[in-house]
């Protein structure tokens, strides 16, 4: 990644159909930290920069691949379905989980590409595990505190493909979307209809810790030490995963979009938008990364 090349302008502050972000007023700060409960986290001091040394850290997250879109091995493919809150939240789910086990990827995602370093430990999480739960129909989509709460209280299930077998006892299909190479498509499975036990296998795959930053500036800090800052915007839910800069002014945020495609959001955007944004810190984690699961017999 470089964040330091002109952007096209048709991908900066795209809007879409609505693809399933639904803001009734509910998501905001206080909400969002409420259902997190135990894993609600304030922004660490530690983490703050000051904003005339923004792109300086920017350079070293290019010279060293800590971008969170670095730890990213995938895009998915909701289209056309309105999912993008459990796309977006996934995201962040991941990057967590490899940034905690330190598997960087060189470019961020690419579409219709499997990195093979994906086969060291990466988990694919599936978004509709949280979906499902979230609404119980197809489409209408799902607010960011209903996903969050979910995935915080019982977790996600991996999806059917991965990149490697890990022997999952239950696991289903991420998107009733397009999908692709790496996620799976498939109909519409309601909760009740989840393989017996499902439980067992999601709550290897919880959100430890999320951070709720108190300010513009706090979310691009985040964004900076390498946390996905998921946010909800224009209808449409996306992770912000990389900033842009002319010189030493910041331009852009960069997301990795649930369409097998890389957009950015402006300045103006950003500074609207960050409000209700969370960044996921940490993820539970196996004694055994190739059981990432528990051992199956």
């Amino acid at each position: 990644m470089n964040s330091f090349i002109p952007i096209d302008p048709a991908l900066i502050d795209v809007t879409l159909a609505p693809s399933g972000y639904l803001d009734d007023g509910g998501n905001t700060d206080d909400v969002l930290r409420d259902v997190c409960g135990a894993a609600s986290r304030e922004f660490p001091r530690g983490l703050h920069i000051e904003p005339r040394d923004w792109a300086a850290k920017a350079r070293e997250n290019d010279k060293h691949k800590t971008w969170p879109a670095n730890y990213l091995d995938r895009y998915t493919n909701q289209s056309p379905s309105h999912e993008c809150t459990c796309h977006s939240l996934r995201a962040n789910a991941e990057a967590a989980r490899n940034r905690q086990r330190g598997i960087i990827f060189t470019d961020g995602p690419k579409a219709n590409f499997r990195y093979e370093d994906s086969k060291l430990a990466s988990v694919w999480l599936a978004p509709n595990s949280i979906y499902a739960e979230a609404n119980p129909r197809q489409f209408g989509g799902a607010n960011v505190r209903q996903v969050l709460e979910i995935a915080c209280r019982r977790g996600f299930l991996p999806e059917t493909k991965q990149p490697r077998e890990y022997g999952f006892k239950h696991a289903i299909p991420g998107t009733t979307g397009k999908g692709g190479i790496n996620q799976a498509s498939g109909p519409w499975l309601p909760l009740s209809q989840f393989p017996a036990g499902w439980g067992e296998t999601a709550k290897h795959f919880k959100p430890l810790e999320v951070i709720f930053p108190a300010s513009f500036e706090q979310a691009i800090c985040l964004i900076l030490h390498g946390y996905v800052v998921s946010v909800g915007r224009n209808g449409h839910a996306v992770p912000w995963d990389g900033l842009t800069f002319d010189g030493d002014d910041l331009e852009n945020t960069g997301y990795s979009d649930s369409y097998d495609v890389r957009r950015y959001d402006s300045l103006r955007t950003i500074k609207s938008a960050w409000q209700g944004s969370f960044a996921i810190a940490s993820m539970t984690t196996p004694d055994d990364w190739s059981h990432p699961a528990g051992v199956v017999a």
